[in-house]
């Protein structure tokens, strides 16, 4: 069977042996789809938090707020590794056999032990949770929970269409997505509503847009192939380590914001999490190119294109650097009066672009962080972000205001992390390349 020819990031194609306008033209539409679908979704969350702020006020949306961000944290920490193992070891099958399925069915009962962990968790600490974290919130606290359920619908759906090659629908589910947030919204701003509907909002969204992009009986149908005896599952734990880790680094200004936060300062620690979405931006225009990178590199490493696997990294920092200095010029300039606009409050300059640079040094870090997982390094990934976060900790301490501190922190932990990923990538492929060649079985993993 003749392998399928899998798209590459920045115009790096990974499999069919040339470089020509065709696979160009191919593997930009790809990326297209996806980048429409981010578009959208990431507007979806400026109209939803723009709405919600305006309805709730700055105290009240304040809890909903948080639970947003930890939806994000801790849901792309424990799901986002099934869209990643998905995507990998489907993008390295297709690439050495043709075929597009593979025994995930341990994924399956990962999300759903995850799933019962957290509604455990969350029953047996509902109060201190609520407390703590959602200023005594506890439908906050149930939102959650039942949003990582939609998370991990959405996740392992994604990683079955990433692997595939099938990044229509993968737009798809995200375009979907973002519209149903934002008409939900939309519609709880113009009856006036409470916390608690906003928050079904986020529950639902992922599910029925999941729905609307594929189909359970499609992805059972690529998580059901033949054992291939991998030992993968022993392994999973390292690669949500990995996602974990990166997400707390990702998301622990808002929460930071929301702990030490004095009680004359819960406004404050609401429009905080405002404005890292604002100067974030650039964050959802380069999920564009990372839901194809991974797979794309699994699929380089199991044809032992250790070239490409080099020129398609490089072209990524270096896209990925550009890509993080506009937008903390943009942020320098447009973030006060966009916030302004959507908000109806601003921040200072100075605080967004310093959100901004710590938007782009995290992206670095999640470049070096997708070469070494396509190499199956996931506890390496997982040492990286955990050194960042430290620093990140590490740097809360330094004088200044709680908001000016707490974006300094998010700079050096993503800079700690970057670094920490950069050199350990050198390390492992070269390691790699004095490996035995790849086997259908192996799907391309690394002998380091």
């Amino acid at each position: 069977m003749t392998p399928e020819p899998v798209a590459g990031p920045l115009g790096v194609p990974l499999s069919g042996g040339d470089d020509d306008g065709a696979g160009l033209r191919r593997d930009a539409g790809r990326t297209a789809w996806v980048a429409l679908g981010l578009v959208v979704f990431g507007g979806s969350n400026f109209v939803f938090l723009a709405l919600a702020t305006r309805d709730l006020g700055d105290v009240r949306v304040a809890p909903l707020g948080v639970a947003w961000t930890l939806l994000n944290a801790i849901g792309i920490g424990l799901f986002q590794p099934l869209e990643q193992e998905a995507g990998r070891r489907l993008a390295a099958r297709r690439a050495v056999t043709g075929e597009a399925r593979a025994d995930l069915r341990y994924l399956v009962r990962l999300a759903l032990g995850a799933c019962a962990a957290a509604a455990v968790a969350a029953f047996v600490l509902l109060g201190p949770i609520a407390d703590l974290v959602f200023h005594d919130r506890r439908d906050m606290v149930v939102v959650l929970v039942l949003g990582l359920v939609g998370q991990a619908v959405a996740y392992l759906a994604r990683g079955v269409l990433a692997g595939s090659g099938r990044f229509p629908r993968y737009g798809v589910q995200l375009l979907a997505d973002g519209v149903l947030r934002a008409a939900g919204a939309s519609a709880l701003f113009v009856v006036g509503s409470a916390e608690g509907a906003y928050g079904a909002v986020l529950v639902l969204a992922p599910v029925l847009a999941t729905l609307v992009a594929t189909t359970p009986r499609a992805v059972g149908h690529a998580v059901t192939g033949a054992p291939d005896g991998t030992g993968r599952r022993e392994r999973m734990g390292a690669l949500v380590a990995a996602s974990a880790t990166g997400q707390v680094l990702a998301n622990v200004g808002p929460v930071a914001m929301a702990v030490l936060a004095a009680d004359d300062q819960q406004a404050l620690s609401g429009r905080f999490v405002n404005a890292v979405t604002v100067a974030r931006i650039p964050l959802f225009l380069f999920a564009a190119v990372q839901a194809i990178f991974l797979p794309s590199l699994a699929a380089l490493l199991a044809r032992r294109d250790g070239p490409g696997f080099a020129r398609s990294m490089r072209r990524a920092t270096v896209a990925t650097t550009g890509l993080g200095g506009i937008g903390v010029l943009g942020v320098w300039v447009l973030g006060a009066p966009v916030m302004d606009l959507i908000f109806g409050f601003h921040l200072g300059a100075g605080l967004l672009a310093l959100v901004a640079a710590s938007a782009g040094l995290f992206m670095l870090a999640q470049v070096a962080a997708q070469g070494l997982l396509a190499h199956h390094a996931d506890a390496v990934v997982a040492v990286g972000w955990s050194v960042g976060l430290v620093a990140t900790l590490a740097a809360l301490a330094l004088p200044g205001d709680l908001a000016t501190r707490v974006a300094v922190a998010l700079c050096v932990g993503s800079a700690v992390a970057a670094a920490a990923h950069a050199v350990s990538l050198r390390s492992v492929h070269r390691a790699w390349g004095d490996g035995p060649a790849a086997t259908p079985e192996s799907d391309g993993e690394a002998t380091s």
